[in-house]
């Protein structure tokens, strides 16, 4: 089902929180660590993006107190640049950080928000700031835009001369004539060129002597269009330079006149095409209704369906703002679900994924069978027009000696009617009337059966074209009903390890010791249940580590190590389970004090001495065992290992530990996935063909497959060739799989086991998709990692691969497979339009928007996503870009795609929170069609949307 807004609007404020815990991985640097550019830049671009975000939403209180806490970063930016703050300012960040979470929880409770809270609560927070850092001014806003471009004066100058040239020129383009603008065009190329020079930008250079140079064979005709294209192609070049991306840089002016004469022509013969075709097209209905009612009729009825339809909207505005609140109250409302209620929901679900893949691959048979069906009928018609051809030769030939030999009998007066019969067929000349054979008639019949098969065929396609539009409005759904069963089973790691930062950083405060915590795979999806049961478990495990594991400074200085300790909590997905590792580089498990705690307990000597090691490390799981010497507010308070042992037990998960002395100590927790369905890499490989677990997968890289290491970074890692190392007791027949593979060519598949990362190595990628998992049955033991299958949509099994576990047991001999699948049905949509965002809420938000006005979405998480979406063959009408994105910005969207002639026209429009005029002109002259700031009205970026496709 389509999300309401309502619902947008509350999955916004989840998303929020990613914003806020960037906002707070920054600022609790901020007083131990000089302020970094880099990091400042995060923080600024989060706080941004929450206030463009919330005031899009309707979130006004919250974009406001997140503006406040952007000025004070802006500030710290410009004033305090590779400086410690003071811990008085970074309490007071984060203070203000735990405003806007506060106001964050008060919206998504629909409450409303007191001004005397704020007043009380959120003022005084800011006016100390202001006290510390003072009020931003125009001049650090100024210092900023400086600190971001890193332009010399030279360029600062050329920025500025240039601009006002080509403003002027733009001014002048309609105002001149043709003879003028000859003048006025010669003198801008030379000054421009000028200013080239002074810059040292060679391309720039060029592209005026270009335009200078091709200005003296126009004709005075062509001034105007060659201005034009001169004015548009400068523009670009300038907006590039002042973006610092100068290897695109045109260098020389590519003006063809007679080209766009052929394009006028063919452009009005396609009119007088359409024309003869659909002669009411380009009638709108207020001109065929006016003149059927006459314009009097027709103005008086127009306004009273007008003032219909404003009524209309203002009664359903009224009646959804009267349900916002209790939509917001029943959105929050919980339910009891049993655990075999569930179980059985997922049975079900799992189910239906197979029969979807299932249905999806018998569409993409009947798409090829289509494809070759039309294929057969051409090569059909082909052949019956080659032996129409033949018949007529050959008969040609045959009647040519009779008209060699024929010769005309006289005319006889008096003829009966049965001799004129006789003398008309035997004197009528061979060539004045068709003969017709059997032959003749054969093909004449087989002429009219392709036709009606053509016929059938067409309706057979349109029925295809209907059930695709069906298949993939039920993918649609199938994948929107499998977002809302993860997010109501499934949450990502990082809601339990988001505040593990902040306890950390006030430890480390209150016993002085410099701990950094590191978190890795905060997105992978655990179930809620056993999510609700690991997080006392890890709180203990954090805080033991931070008391028993990391040594104090001047310990950690006496072993030869860095003061500042390491605690890394780090999660992955393998299969139908979740592992989860707590790991420092403290001192270890002293193994003797184990030894003499349990002696002290009652085992003998000789019995502690026959423990294994791992056996000796278990101890700590018992019930009431600790080895803490005394008693502080992090030890020696009752709560054990064995707490966190039987909070794993209670939802099937597993606990164990691994030492070395003086170097540290790594928990390893395994939790069960109850969910299986799997997100996987179909992958083939020397003709046989796997599912890999999309989320083991950290990369993706061209590799030759004779190497046998490939650079990732700055590393050398070595690379796995899987089926080389895999033995078979008889031949295996080739997996055959249909359709075109996303990556044909060799590749490395980047895996990280803990700190070691390794390549494997397969010959092409073809599918990325939502899978079901199923367990492999068998009484035959299976190698490491070849414990589970997916099911193709033909009804093959694929196995599903666990490199991480393969490659961990490859000198073993043992080898691993995690696997999914997918097939999925494209449908070619009209009017559609991309929305590039690196917010998928405002993308859900622009996309019922647009849904509403009729227009069919694709999305794009970012630029760089958005570029390798239309390069590789996307269909669309238009783009709605943001500005700011990670991997590749809004600038550099209309950079790449704009230089490609296929989309030279493509409308691009800006939708972002930078509302500068120097943001504004840059992208318009990058090729922007439109440029819109947050907050923005929807009708008048619909408006705009619907007059650029027309055009």
């Amino acid at each position: 089902m389509m999300e309401t807004e309502q619902q947008v609007r509350l999955n916004f404020l989840e998303e929020a929180e990613a914003f806020l815990d960037s906002l707070e991985s920054v600022l609790l640097q901020l007083s131990t660590v000089a302020v970094e550019i880099k990091q400042l830049d995060l923080a600024l671009r989060a706080a941004h993006s929450l206030k463009g975000g919330a005031s899009m939403m309707g979130f006004n209180i919250l974009s406001q107190v997140a503006h406040r806490l952007e000025d004070f970063l802006k500030i710290i930016r410009v004033r305090h640049q590779h400086q410690l703050l003071k811990v008085e300012i970074e309490t007071l960040l984060l203070q203000g950080l735990d405003a806007l979470r506060q106001i964050s929880e008060f919206h998504q409770q629909g409450q409303e928000i007191n001004p005397i809270w704020l007043e009380k609560n959120v003022d005084p927070i800011f006016d100390q700031l202001t006290e510390y850092l003072g009020e931003l001014q125009s001049e650090d806003e100024d210092a900023l835009l400086s600190q971001e471009e890193e332009v010399n004066p030279a360029l600062l100058m050329f920025e500025n001369g240039v601009e006002t040239l080509l403003e002027q020129l733009e001014t002048q383009l309609t105002l001149l004539e043709p003879e003028q603008l000859y003048d006025e065009l010669m003198s801008i190329s030379e000054q421009l060129i000028e200013f080239g020079l002074m810059a040292e930008v060679n391309s720039f250079i060029n592209l005026s002597q270009s335009v200078k140079e091709q200005l003296s064979l126009i004709t005075i005709e062509e001034v105007f269009s060659f201005a034009k294209e001169a004015l548009e192609t400068w523009q670009r070049s300038h907006a590039l330079i002042i973006l610092g991306r100068l290897d695109n840089l045109p260098t020389i002016l590519d003006f063809s006149p007679n080209s766009s004469v052929e394009l006028n022509l063919l452009d009005e013969l396609q009119g007088l095409e359409n024309l003869e075709n659909d002669p009411l097209k380009d009638i709108s209905f207020s001109e065929l209704a006016s003149s059927m009612l006459g314009e009097e009729t027709f103005n008086d009825l127009q306004e009273a369906f007008t003032q219909a339809i404003e009524e209309q909207k203002e009664s359903s505005e009224e009646s959804e703002n009267s349900q916002n609140q209790s939509n917001i109250k029943q959105n929050q409302r919980n339910f009891r679900i049993s655990g075999q209620q569930i179980s059985a929901f997922n049975r079900l679900f799992e189910d239906l994924i197979l029969e979807r893949n299932s249905i999806n691959f018998r569409v993409d048979q009947l798409k090829n069978f289509m494809t070759l069906m039309w294929q057969r009928m051409q090569s059909l018609e082909d052949s019956n027009t080659l032996l129409r051809r033949w018949y007529d030769a050959v008969s040609l030939n045959y009647k040519l000696p009779q008209l060699v030999n024929h010769s005309p009998q006289p005319v006889v007066a008096n003829v009966t009617l049965s001799s004129f019969k006789t003398n008309l067929k035997e004197n009528f000349d061979v060539m004045e009337m068709a003969q017709y054979t059997d032959l003749h008639l054969i093909s004449q019949e087989q002429m009219e059966t392709i036709v009606q098969l053509r016929e059938v065929a067409t309706d057979i396609d349109l029925g295809f074209k209907e059930l695709t539009q069906s298949v993939s409005e039920f993918n649609q759904t199938t994948h929107f009903l499998y977002d809302n069963l993860i997010r109501s089973q499934m949450r990502p790691f990082g809601e339990i390890t988001q505040r593990f930062p902040r306890v950390i950083r006030d430890l480390s405060v209150q016993f002085n010791k410099t701990v950094k915590l590191q978190l890795k795979g905060e997105t992978t999806l655990i179930d809620s249940s056993v999510l609700n049961h690991i997080n006392d478990p890890l709180i203990h495990l954090l805080r033991n580590a931070f008391d028993h594991g990391i040594e104090d400074k001047k310990t950690r200085l006496e072993a030869g190590k860095i003061i500042e300790g390491t605690i890394t909590i780090e999660a992955n997905n393998r299969g139908n389970q979740t592992i989860i590792t707590v790991s420092d580089d403290g001192q270890g498990i002293d193994l003797s004090k184990i030894s003499s705690r349990l002696i002290s307990q009652g085992m003998s000597k000789e019995q502690v001495e026959l423990l294994s090691e791992k056996e000796l490390l278990n101890q700590i799981f018992e019930p009431g065992f600790s080895t803490a010497e005394k008693i502080s507010e992090l030890s020696g308070r009752g709560v054990g290992m064995d707490i966190v042992k039987t909070n794993l037990t209670e939802v099937r998960g597993e606990i164990a530990v691994n030492s070395k002395l003086g170097l540290g100590t790594t928990f390893t927790l395994t939790v069960p996935i109850n969910l299986s369905v799997l997100r996987v890499m179909i992958v083939e490989s020397k003709g046989m063909v796997f599912a890999i677990a999309a989320d083991s997968i950290k990369g993706v890289i061209q590799h030759h497959p004779e190497e046998n290491t490939v650079m990732w970074g700055d590393k050398l890692i070595p690379v796995l060739n899987l089926p080389e190392k895999f033995h078979f007791s008889r031949p295996n027949k080739p997996f055959t799989m249909t359709g075109t593979p996303m990556i044909n060519r060799s590749i490395a598949l980047i895996i990280e086991d803990g700190n070691t990362l390794r390549g494997v190595s397969v010959d092409r990628f073809w599918v990325e998709e939502d899978m079901t998992v199923r367990p492999i049955a068998t009484p035959i033991p299976l190698p490491p990692g070849f414990n589970q299958s997916i099911i193709w949509g033909d009804g093959r099994v694929i196995p599903l691969i666990d490199l991480a576990e393969w490659v961990n047991s490859f000198d073993n001999h043992a080898q691993t497979i995690n696997t999914i699948e997918d097939n999925s049905v494209v449908v070619e949509q009209t009017s559609t339009i991309l929305i590039v965002d690196d917010s998928i809420n405002v993308r859900r938000y622009l996309m019922i928007m647009l849904n509403k006005a009729g227009y069919q979405v694709e999305e794009a998480k970012d630029g760089q996503e958005a570029v390798d979406k239309l390069f590789n063959g996307l269909q669309v009408n238009a783009v709605i870009s943001d500005l700011e994105m990670p991997r590749l910005d809004g600038y550099g969207v209309l950079e790449m795609v704009k230089q490609d002639t296929r989309f030279e026209q493509l409308p691009i429009i800006i939708l972002t929170s930078r509302s500068q005029e120097k943001h504004r002109k840059l992208a318009m002259n990058l090729g922007a069609s439109a440029y819109f700031s947050k907050p923005y009205t929807e009708q008048k970026l619909l408006d705009t949307l619907e007059e650029l496709l027309m055009n």
